[in-house]
C-alpha cells in the first residue's frame, strides 16, 4: 500500500521566506546603526581599528 505525499508545503516556503526577509531587515538596520554610532563618535574606522589593535 502506497501513501501519496501530495500535501501542500507552501506554509514552509512562506515561513522560510519570511524568516529570511526579517533577517535581512535586521542586518540592514544593524549596518545603519553601526554607521550612525561611528558618525556620532566622531572617529573614523581607521582610528577605531588603531585603538583596538594598540
Amino acid at each position: 500500500m502506497e501513501f501519496a505525499s501530495c500535501y501542500d508545503q507552501s506554509a514552509m516556503v512562506l515561513t522560510s521566506q519570511l524568516f529570511l526577509s526579517v533577517t535581512l531587515v535586521f542586518i540592514i538596520m544593524a549596518a545603519f546603526a553601526a554607521r550612525r554610532l561611528l558618525s556620532m563618535s566622531g572617529r573614523t574606522v581607521e582610528q577605531l581599528q588603531t585603538a583596538v589593535a594598540g
